[in-house]
């Protein structure tokens, strides 16, 4: 059952943390188990849940006592997330640095309630209600979040279906381009994601457009399907690409339609670069002030 899901980073950290603390069934993801796995005090008030480290290196979560044991378990494990992951005092960070942080500790919680490797060992209902209220039962969360964590899986599994297709007309072995190779061996443009395993991101880190020539020569700016899914590509295939980065500047969004100005990249670096990188943090930024732009007028 779902043997094209394509897992996510943070989800592979999920996983290899339950794994490594033997954290394998669905009750095993308690507060108690974690915290003595981890190595984690715990402690309750009727104060906003919260974590922190003793300037010795001892762990602290303190709970509201004031809510539910379920809003207390996705509140331990948020906060289990910024423990592991994140750095710093979020007093003291810039909002955007703070907003990423809670993205991710949001995720963290989706991921670690309901791990795909367990979702995975489960014979769920052919039925779409049925399995949601079989994962609502088993894991011990509202039918609301298991309905977002379900769709998810159809969604990824669904994707991860149609991408082989994609990745026998482009496969990245043979689109790497090397000084030997012609000008033209790309026939279209070609976007690949790049996942770097220590970033805090859900999604890709950089995305790597190569251009063709012909595109490259006749095209003032090239729309970027962002609603595609990108083969990931390896830092040993980015090792083989003579890359150039794109700037912010370089990239335009109207009305959710975000553009690469190739006249720009053209002017800078001429015909002889075709392999460009694109910040994904420039791109949400983007594409979140031109959202706010729409906002502002409906």
């Amino acid at each position: 059952m779902f043997i094209h899901y394509k897992k996510t980073h943070l989800e592979h950290f999920v996983e290899k943390l339950y794994i490594t603390h033997s954290i394998l069934q669905p009750e095993d993801i308690t507060i108690q188990r974690l915290s003595t796995e981890l190595d984690i005090h715990i402690d309750y008030a009727p104060v906003r849940s919260r974590a922190y480290e003793s300037l010795s290196g001892m762990r602290f979560v303190l709970l509201d006592n004031r809510t539910t044991p379920m809003k207390q378990r996705f509140d331990f494990l948020h906060e289990l997330c910024h423990m592991l992951r994140h750095a710093g005092n979020q007093m003291t960070l810039p909002v955007p640095f703070i907003k990423a942080q809670e993205e991710d500790a949001e995720k963290f919680v989706l991921y670690a309630t309901m791990p795909f490797f367990m979702i995975q060992s489960c014979s769920l209902s052919g039925d779409y209600n049925i399995a949601i209220q079989q994962i609502s039962n088993v894991f011990g969360v509202s039918r609301d979040m298991a309905k977002i964590r379900f769709d998810q899986i159809l969604r990824r599994e669904y994707e991860g279906e149609m991408l082989p297709g994609r990745s026998e007309e482009y496969n990245s072995a043979s689109l790497i381009q090397r000084d030997s190779e012609p000008p033209h061996v790309l026939e279209e443009p070609v976007i690949f994601a790049y996942y770097d395993p220590h970033s805090t991101l859900d999604g890709p880190d950089q995305l790597i457009v190569c251009l063709d020539h012909t595109t490259l020569s006749t095209q003032h700016e090239w729309v970027i399907p962002m609603e595609d899914r990108f083969e990931e590509i390896e830092i040993d295939a980015l090792k083989n690409l003579e890359l150039e980065s794109a700037s912010r500047g370089d990239l335009i969004c109207f009305d959710g339609q975000l553009t690469l100005q190739i006249h720009q990249l053209v002017y800078r670096h001429g015909f002889s670069k075709r392999n460009f990188v694109l910040q994904m943090r420039d791109i949400e930024q983007i594409l979140e002030a031109d959202q706010s732009t729409v906002r502002r007028f409906l």
